[in-house]
């Protein structure tokens, strides 16, 4: 028998067909192959594993005949199965040294930033103003218009809820109460933090992830330049500045958007509104919400500056990272404000 043509990827199957149709032979003419590839090539390898020899072989497809029929084809074995207990158990153990080692990277993290900090501190002149506004108005001026939404929107979800809870048993007016008190102390602070940390968080982690796979980071240290001090630190100070002041706006769009489903639903006017709203909440409830605000800030740039630092050259690590930044940080987000609730409640506030 004789192949002739191209023996490829493309034709392999067609050859094989043709070899097993045809008269068994002892002897297998190659001479005429134009163009031979590796598939190809194991083809005639386990031709010739079978007995069969190939004749008049070009010196180039000798070549790649002898590299390919020197490599061990043996079939690869069959992985082993565990039973799903044993998988579940190995992502558990896996899922907790992962955790373990993000434990360790932020506190290392923090160390760092705070070392950064001190030394920015001591001499005055290596701050970058410019940098921290540029920072503030993205992350917050540029955030107003979606979290005065969700704040509105979250405000007459609650008041609907509220009235239609309430309505049966005749206290549909404390509906103004529920919602003061839900959006200062938990709704305003904590709406407006995972919202930053979905936006502000991953745009940290995608900018620095880029900044690391071009090498620009390396090329900063090259330079003698920080880059702790020069991308970091002004992201963070940016951050911890405009988390407070969203919240404080989010607030008052909260019982903006209160005092509309107010109206709506119990034709309460906007003056009886802001005197019951006066009556039902304290000072204590905005300083709740406020002081989370600072702290919630601080964690959520340095989970997405942390991620943006261990981005390692490829567009898919850039956006792996961004997408655990952006988990971790809501994730953090939540464990802290139930933190912080057990621990107003202990310190009756």
């Amino acid at each position: 028998m004789a192949l002739a043509g191209v023996l490829d990827i493309r034709t392999l199957a067609e050859a094989e067909a043709a070899l097993a149709q045809g008269p068994k032979a002892r002897t297998v003419d190659v001479g005429n192959l134009s163009s031979l590839d590796t598939p190809g090539a194991l083809l005639l390898c386990r031709l010739r594993d079978q007995g069969i020899a190939l004749a008049h072989t070009q010196p180039e497809h000798q070549s790649l005949l002898d590299l390919i029929c020197g490599l061990p084809r043996k079939p690869l074995p069959k992985p082993r199965r565990h039973a799903r207990w044993h998988q579940l158990v190995v992502d558990v153990g896996q899922g907790a040294d992962d955790a373990w080692h993000d434990m360790l990277d932020i506190t290392a993290l923090v160390g760092h930033v705070a070392s950064v900090a001190a030394r920015v501190l001591i001499h005055p002149s290596r701050w970058r103003p410019a940098a921290i506004s540029r920072h503030v108005a993205e992350t917050g001026v540029d955030a107003l218009p979606i979290i005065a939404l969700m704040a509105v929107l979250i405000s007459v979800v609650i008041g609907y809820q509220g009235v239609a809870q309430l309505r049966p048993y005749g206290g549909e007016d404390f509906t103004i109460n529920l919602v003061a008190v839900s959006v200062l102390r938990e709704m305003g602070v904590l709406i407006t933090a995972i919202m930053v940390a979905g936006r502000s968080g991953s745009a940290f982690a995608a900018e620095i992830g880029v900044m690391k796979s071009r090498e620009e980071i390396d090329a900063l240290r090259v330079m003698g330049l920080e880059p702790m001090e020069l991308l970091v630190l002004p992201r963070l100070i940016a951050l911890v500045i405009t988390l407070p002041l969203l919240t404080f706006f989010a607030d008052i769009m909260g019982l903006v958007g209160g005092a509309m489903i107010s109206q709506g639903l119990l034709h309460v006017s906007p003056w009886q509104y802001v005197h019951r709203v006066h009556q039902a909440i304290d000072v204590s409830d905005l300083f709740v919400g406020l002081v989370k605000a600072p702290v919630f800030a601080f964690f959520i740039g340095i989970i997405g500056c942390m991620h943006g630092l261990r981005v390692r050259g490829s567009a898919e690590s850039v956006g792996r990272e961004t997408t655990r930044a952006v988990v971790k940080g809501i994730f953090l987000v939540l464990t802290l404000d139930a933190l912080f609730s057990v621990l107003f409640e202990k310190l009756g506030l």
